[in-house]
């Protein structure tokens, strides 16, 4: 082998340690928290066929508030299913109502400025929409009521170095 062959293959030697190490990192960080979600997701779809074997629902999301809540919405598109990870709280289900959570995410955005950053339905001791916009360094939380799209609460997070 040439000087520039061993070179190449030192070369591409390191780059495929590299991408191995960094593979196994994503693994063990990001690629489980993944995998518990999902989980937790399959579990609370459980949970909700076994209590109401009827609804029909499409994919649910993890919500994360005071108490863990999946969220379902309902096929028809009619009321949304908030299935609580504690087996100790009862499953809620709330009708949508007149609320369009992309108005309420518009609006919010309009009020808070800034890029939206996601905007979903959950349940923290009510129905609420979530709405998530970030300015800069600072991310903003703004919660509306699911039936009215009343405003709630805005909590903002702000990045300082």
């Amino acid at each position: 082998m040439t000087r520039k062959t061993k070179w190449i293959v030192s070369l591409l030697a390191a780059l495929l340690g590299v991408v191995l190490v960094f593979s196994v990192m994503y693994r063990f960080t990001i690629g489980h928290t993944e995998n518990q979600k999902e989980q937790l997701i399959e579990e609370a779809s459980i949970r909700l066929n076994e209590e109401s074997p009827d609804v029909q629902v499409g994919q649910g999301e993890l919500f994360n508030g005071t108490e863990a809540y999946v969220v379902f919405p309902e096929a028809d598109g009619d009321s949304i299913w908030f299935v609580p990870l504690d087996d100790e709280f009862e499953i809620e289900q709330r009708e949508i109502g007149e609320v369009n959570a992309n108005d309420v995410c518009a609006r919010s955005v309009e009020d808070t400025g800034g890029q939206l950053i996601s905007c979903k339905y959950g349940f923290d001791e009510r129905a609420l929409v979530e709405v998530v916009t970030k300015a800069d360094a600072s991310y903003t939380y703004s919660y509306y009521t699911l039936q009215t799209g009343e405003f709630i609460r805005r909590v903002q997070l702000t990045d300082q170095m």
